[in-house]
């Protein structure tokens, strides 16, 4: 999936100590320039070295810096360049460079680029403009407020319509900076805490009308294809090897693309799609896997993690950051599930991606489970923009909860929502009044409510969150 090329011998030797002891299980590849300084000559060494199924990580020194800007202007896509902040990459020191090997693998997922002439946001290396002040952290996560529920959501947040599909950077602290161009319109702030989101117009003459959907999947196709392309080679590896091919399918983004993917990379009857339903689905989910199904023509294996009836039935709490029974029950039926269609060598492909956590981002790409199975991240390397854009290419549509603003997907009473998901649930009457059938949703509701700190701003939040709900019955 990657390979990281040095421009010596010796920097190579560098990166790979990186790797024995930061990336030990990653199997990366690291290739070198054979010395070369001019750009021209890096050119024609490179020319050797890449090719259409991978992504490469050059790594160059600031001794190098010069030829690294020439050479960023002329690669391809799957070629990422980054300059360590020392005259050569080998006078890193081991921490110094584990992080800048981060920081440039980050740039595959979270470039974001802007295409003046035909107005959208385009997720490629060198395929248009920069923004401004936008900045590559490993940390971050880029994506598309795709759809009419999320400008809504958006224009009752801020106050003000934006323009048409905004790029939004997911980054610290619950921080958005929102894209509506060139240069940040907006910033979006969403407290983990609390019913309702906050943020602020930035510059209101930023506002650039933008492309629709249509537009934005014509200008990221050759983007698409060959991320694409990277994921099905890397799942090819595993083609003769695996006997059974598990997918476990949550309804949301990152499982939907995985799906897609592997789909096209293996045989039919190898594949064996994985839902766990919880009992604590959003409806719009249960309705989205049944509808994507029938579409793909593929089977749907359940297995049933039972987080309603330790609610109901067997006096459990409601889940929180600090208890989250809920997640182990989930991944103890899918670990059920996978136990009963596992058949010969088992390969699980699942939606992992760098961006959702820290913990997911230090994963291997192959993770060994024992001697017959194996875990298998395609999609590693994809931001949130690239699998929203990836589906949509597809033909198929979006979870309906996208559509409406959200930003995840899990269960209706998880204690991961944010206030952003929780003001979209109460603001949209279309979203609240079929909630509101729900046998835990008000319990859930009331728990988060008393969670809040007392006499902090939240409590009026959620006392109009309380009014929704007595309005709506």
């Amino acid at each position: 999936m990657l390979t990281v090329v040095v421009r010596s011998k010796r920097d190579a030797d560098a990166v790979k100590a990186m790797l024995r002891v930061f990336c030990e299980e990653w199997d990366i590849d690291v290739k070198t320039l054979q010395g070369a300084r001019r750009a021209e000559d890096a050119l024609r060494k490179l020319e050797e070295i890449v090719s259409e199924d991978r992504f490469y990580l050059l790594l160059l020194g600031r001794e190098d810096s010069e030829m690294a800007q020439e050479l960023d202007r002329v690669l391809p896509p799957n070629i990422a360049v980054h300059v360590v902040p020392r005259a050569r990459v080998r006078n890193a020191r081991i921490e110094q460079l584990a992080h800048e090997f981060d920081v440039g693998r980050s740039k595959f997922r979270l470039v974001a680029l802007w295409e003046p002439r035909r107005k959208g946001f385009v997720f490629g290396l060198r395929q248009g403009m920069q923004l401004e002040e936008y900045e590559y952290n490993p940390a971050y996560d880029v994506f598309l407020g795709l759809g009419k529920g999320f400008g809504s959501a958006l224009r009752r947040v801020l106050g003000a319509d934006l323009c048409r599909n905004p790029l939004l950077v997911r980054k610290f602290g619950g921080v958005h900076d929102v894209y509506c161009g060139l240069r940040r319109a907006a910033v979006l702030e969403i407290p983990d805490e609390g019913f309702r989101p906050h943020g602020k117009i930035l510059c209101s003459e930023c506002v650039t009308e933008s492309a629709d959907e249509h537009v934005l999947l014509e200008i990221n196709r050759p983007v698409l294809e060959l991320y694409e392309r990277i994921a099905l080679s890397f799942l090819g590896r595993f083609r003769e090897w695996a006997d059974t091919v598990i997918v476990p399918w949550s309804g949301g983004k990152d499982s939907t693309a995985t799906l897609l993917i592997a789909l096209r990379a293996f045989p039919r009857k190898k594949i064996r799609v994985l839902f766990s339903d919880t009992g604590t689905e959003f409806p719009w989910t249960v309705d989205y896997v049944e509808e994507v199904s029938k579409t793909l023509g593929v089977e749907i294996h359940r297995v049933y993690a039972g987080v309603d009836k330790g609610l109901l039935e067997e006096g459990m709490p409601m889940p929180t950051h600090d208890n989250r029974w809920c997640t182990a029950r989930k991944i103890g039926s899918v670990m059920v599930g996978v136990m009963k269609l596992s058949e010969g060598n088992t390969l699980i492909v699942t939606g992992d991606r760098d961006a959702e956590s820290r913990r997911r981002s230090l994963r291997p790409p192959v993770r060994r489970v024992d001697s017959k199975t194996l875990i298998v991240t395609p999609i590693k390397l994809w931001s949130a923009a690239h699998v929203q854009l990836y589906i949509l290419s597809r033909g198929l549509r979006l979870n309906p909860l996208y559509e409406k603003g959200f930003y995840r997907i899990g269960c209706y009473i998880c204690p991961a929502l944010r206030s952003w998901e929780l003001f979209i649930m109460n603001s949209d009457l279309s979203v609240s009044l079929r909630l509101q059938r729900l046998p835990l949703y008000r319990r859930f509701i009331e728990h988060r409510m008393k969670m809040q700190v007392t006499g902090s701003k939240h409590d009026k939040e959620a006392q109009v969150v309380r009014g929704l709900l007595n309005i709506c019955g």
